[in-house]
């Protein structure tokens, strides 16, 4: 029951969200965010991690170390996230390598695996992450200027404004650097292959250099798990709103109320007086807004439009006897189809839990694996999903060839789910990937939506605001929505 009035109201809470929660928060102003109460997919007594993109930023990944100390956290308050060691690996038929954040430990494996490929594959990588470095603390700068107010917007005449840095016009993208590289094309399947089940961009080679390097650093950085607990930097961010005094609540908004150019009230499910609002932040999908707004949608289609959901996670969920589990398998792994890399199930990631891990009962562990799928031409799920779901088991079986002698659960979601809640984890449609109306090559961060939606008091921090730039894209667009709000109230208080 929301029995008070809040400043800014928070729904779909990703990281992005609640980064600008807390950020705001912080500011003084008083926050509701709205918890759906996500738990663990459960099938008897074997729970299952959901697949997203991995915690990155501890390390030596970029965007999202100065996020976590703009909100003061404590070292301490990090111990949750921890790194297998190793943390990533990438497997295909021929060639199984471990990932590390360590330059010399990832030169030795790549001359123990890519023996006459080696020297170019780490020029390959230091030069992408040399790239990633400059353009990451550009836009760190331009993200810490963002918001101020100038002589029009204070009169009210423009909106705060945000100027994205853009690479130099003459930076590759990703393909055109690994195609101009000496590289086999083993080693390009590797480095491809590595960021596609990361990038929350459709076209993946066509990411400029320095954005390639980003979300290379965060490969490398490794996958941070809690096996305990589903998503660690989200369970991480709502134990801070929360010690800020920032409400939490499991409510469900019914729909928002105001002009073309403000949402004023929100209206919640379950009879609840309508609330004013002053400032809405989403971290979903911001077309999850449209049955809710006030008057014609067509301001936000237009604005939608530049940027389509193009791919959801498909994932099916394995329990399965511990000694079916090769011993030298890392908890997250990559799996490479040689053959056909771009199928279906070409590239899939692996999550296995980690021995007695409280997902798995017993002698027993816990698999995810998942797959990115295209939406149908007109925005549906694909109905072929149980023959995608045979081809990623497959994958499993060449990789552990027993696994059907010792499979304890096996649970392949489908459009006809069962009612029984205890017997089946329902299919994620939500969007993880998109394809932007302007090529990203181009303008890889302003062809998102950026944190701007028409109404001047709606933002975005989800996925959506900055695509190609993954989970650090959402610590940026949380930082900023922070920056651009305060600067819009400014404004209005003025």
């Amino acid at each position: 029951m929301i029995s008070r009035n809040y400043d800014v109201l928070v729904v779909d809470p990703s990281p992005g969200a609640l980064i600008a929660a807390a950020l705001l928060a912080r500011a003084g102003l008083s926050v509701l965010v709205l918890d759906p109460e996500e738990t663990p997919g459960r099938v008897g007594p074997f729970r299952f991690a959901r697949h997203r993109p991995p915690v990155v930023g501890f390390g030596g990944g970029h965007l999202l170390p100065r996020t976590l100390k703009a909100l003061k956290f404590h070292p301490h308050e990090l111990q949750a996230l921890r790194r297998g060691d190793p943390g990533l690996q990438v497997i295909s038929s021929r060639h199984r390598i471990d990932l590390h954040s360590d330059p010399e430990a990832m030169d030795a494996e790549f001359r123990r695996e890519y023996p006459r490929q080696a020297r170019e594959l780490s020029s390959v990588v230091r030069k992408s992450l040399a790239s990633a470095q400059s353009f990451a603390e550009a836009l760190e700068r331009a993200t810490e200027e963002a918001g101020q107010v100038g002589l029009l917007q204070s009169v009210g005449l423009q909106r705060p404004k945000w100027n994205p840095p853009l690479p130099p016009q003459d930076v590759p993208t990703w393909g055109e650097f690994l195609d101009d590289s000496d590289l086999a094309d083993s080693g390009r399947l590797l480095l491809r292959g590595l960021l596609r089940p990361f990038c929350s961009l459709d076209v993946v080679e066509d990411l400029p250099l320095p954005v390639a390097g980003i979300h290379l650093a965060a490969a490398l950085d490794g996958a941070f798990s809690d096996p305990g607990e589903e998503d660690p930097l989200l369970t991480l961010l709502l134990r801070r709103v929360r010690a800020m005094r920032v409400d939490v609540l499991p409510a469900h908004l019914e729909r928002l109320e105001g002009n073309r150019r403000r949402i004023e009230r929100a209206i919640f499910e379950g009879g609840t007086d309508p609330m004013p609002v002053e400032l809405l932040v989403t971290g979903g999908d911001p077309e999850d807004l449209l049955p809710l707004l006030p008057g014609k949608p067509r301001p936000y289609q237009k604005v939608l439009s530049q940027l389509a959901p193009s791919h959801f996670r498909y994932s099916i969920y394995i329990g399965v006897q511990g000694d079916v589990i090769p011993p030298d398998l890392a908890e997250q792994a990559v799996l490479l189809d040689d053959e056909d890399p771009d199928g279906d199930a070409g590239c899939m990631l692996l999550s296995t839990s980690p021995p007695d891990s409280p997902l798995a009962p017993g002698e027993f562990r816990s698999l995810t694996l998942s797959t990115l799928l295209p939406y149908t031409e007109d925005g549906q799920l694909p109905g072929n999903l149980e023959g995608v779901a045979a081809a990623m088991l497959d994958r499993v079986k060449w990789l552990m060839p027993f696994l059907e002698r010792h499979i304890e659960v096996l649970h392949v979601p489908t459009l006809n789910e069962l009612e029984d809640s205890d017997a089946h984890i329902a299919i994620d449609p939500r969007p993880v990937a998109y394809t932007p109306a302007i090529p990203p090559a181009e303008d890889p961060v302003a062809a998102g939506l950026g944190v701007y939606l028409p109404h001047r008091n709606v933002f975005c921090a989800g996925p959506a605001a900055f695509p190609a730039l993954g989970l650090g894209g959402e610590g940026l667009a949380g930082r900023l929505v922070e920056r651009v709000a305060l600067a819009g109230l400014k404004r209005t208080t003025e």
